[in-house]
């Protein structure tokens, strides 16, 4: 397997741009829980369901497994991505532009929790 250059692969506008939207959604996502939610919480929110309500409680530090996932889907997307950027362009380009559209969705939950909770 042949890899590009790391600089060559974010030099394509098509892979850094979803990038740099995650990115600034993931710091959307650490700054909306950290001013949000008050670690002397005992207990808070951590699913809503439409049909059955509240269905998921727990600690307040486990909030943070939501952004946390995102930086995970990063990296593993990207380095997906890098292996396979060789042999199919657009199937990396595809895999980019999922972290964002993931993170888009990813956002709406979390601003739907920080709602929730307050």
């Amino acid at each position: 397997m042949i890899f590009y250059s790391p600089r060559l692969y974010f030099r394509d506008l098509w892979i850094s741009s979803p990038l740099a939207g995650a990115v600034l959604v993931q710091l959307f996502l650490w700054w909306s829980l950290i001013a949000n939610i008050r670690q002397d919480t005992g207990v808070i929110f951590l699913h809503y369901n439409i049909i059955f309500g509240v269905d998921l409680v727990g600690n307040w530090w486990q909030i943070y497994y939501l952004p946390l996932a995102g930086i995970i889907v990063i990296l593993f997307n990207y380095l997906c991505s890098a292996a396979i950027y060789f042999a199919d362009k657009f199937l990396a380009r595809l895999l980019a532009f999922w972290v964002l559209f993931f993170h888009l969705f990813l956002a709406i939950g979390v601003g739907l929790l920080v709602k929730l909770n307050s």
